[in-house]
Formats: structure tokens, C-alpha cells, sequence
């Protein structure tokens, strides 16, 4: 009974996993979009690494749902590979969100009427609450692909830990 109570355990983790991967996904997603529209013209307002590499961050997310419900070994490996490629665009995000943390565009406004220097100043306060919002679900989401990269390779048949009579992952390896 104890190995059946772990087995759903690992499970719900893998669910939970999955949904928090995809809310920073989402979170990666709608901060570039905010950052690409509200960014003045430069070169880092043009490019749209932010959404794309948030849209790569959500696939381990998926397939750790739909691997939660079948103990397929072959989505589990599809599963650690998106991991590994999801931890290539985590690093892209924290590499775009530092640059334009450090780098964000100033600009003199001395000459401006009133209404657009506040505007300017709150659209440039927008981008960087953007940029720290990416920066911050990505290092969370860090955390969360490593940790479900752990549990679906205890979860193959390679594992030490895996039972094969039950094809579940027993307590103790």
C-alpha cells in the first residue's frame, strides 16, 4: 500500500510540476509581449527571444501532464529531453531580461513637454517590471524543469529505483 501511496505521489508532483511550468511559461510569454510592444525602437525591442523561448518553456509543462496520467517510458524521455532544451531557452530569457535590465533605454526627455516625460518614465518602469517578471519566472522555472527532469528519470525502467513487477518507483532503491 505504501508503494501505491508514493506512485500518486510522484504523480500529483508531476502535475503540479507541470501546471507552475506552464504558469511561468505564460508568465515568460506575456512579459515579452508587454516588453516588445512598450519598448522604444532599439535592437532588443525588436527581437522576440522572450516569447518564443517562453512558448519552448511550456512544452516540459505539457508533457509532464500528459506523462503524470500514462507511465509511458517513451514520453518520459521525450519529457527529460524537453527539459534539457527548456533549460537552453530559461538561459536565453535570463540572458534577454539582464541585458535590458542593465541596458534599458534612456533617453533625454529635458526638451519634451511635461505629459510625455510621465508617460515616457511610466512606459520605461512598465518594460522593467516586464524584464524583472521574466527574469524571475525563469529562474523559478529553473528550479521546476530540473525537478521534473529528476522524477521522470527515477520514473524509467533504467532506474534503480524503478519496480518492474509493478512499474512503479519503489521506496527504496
Amino acid at each position: 500500500m505504501d508503494r501505491y501511496r508514493y506512485f500518486i505521489f510522484n504523480q500529483r508532483n508531476m502535475v503540479v510540476l507541470g501546471l507552475f511550468q506552464i504558469a511561468f511559461s505564460t508568465l515568460c510569454v506575456v512579459s515579452g509581449f508587454i516588453d516588445s510592444v512598450f519598448r522604444m525602437e532599439s535592437q532588443l525591442g525588436k527581437t522576440r527571444a522572450p516569447i518564443w523561448a517562453g512558448m519552448v518553456m511550456g512544452v516540459p509543462g505539457v508533457l509532464a501532464l500528459f506523462s503524470s496520467q500514462r507511465k509511458n517510458p517513451v514520453l518520459v524521455n521525450v519529457l527529460i529531453v524537453a527539459s534539457i532544451i527548456s533549460c537552453v531557452a530559461i538561459l536565453i530569457v535570463i540572458v534577454y531580461s539582464s541585458l535590458t535590465l542593465n541596458y534599458g533605454e534612456e533617453e533625454e526627455l529635458s526638451s519634451s513637454p511635461v505629459h510625455v516625460i510621465h508617460t515616457k518614465f511610466v512606459l520605461n518602469k512598465v518594460v522593467k517590471g516586464a524584464n524583472v517578471t521574466m527574469l524571475a519566472a525563469s529562474i523559478c522555472s529553473t528550479f521546476v524543469v530540473l525537478v521534473m527532469a529528476y522524477l521522470g528519470c527515477r520514473s524509467l525502467p533504467r532506474c534503480s529505483c524503478y519496480d518492474s513487477v509493478t512499474g512503479m518507483v519503489s521506496e527504496e532503491p
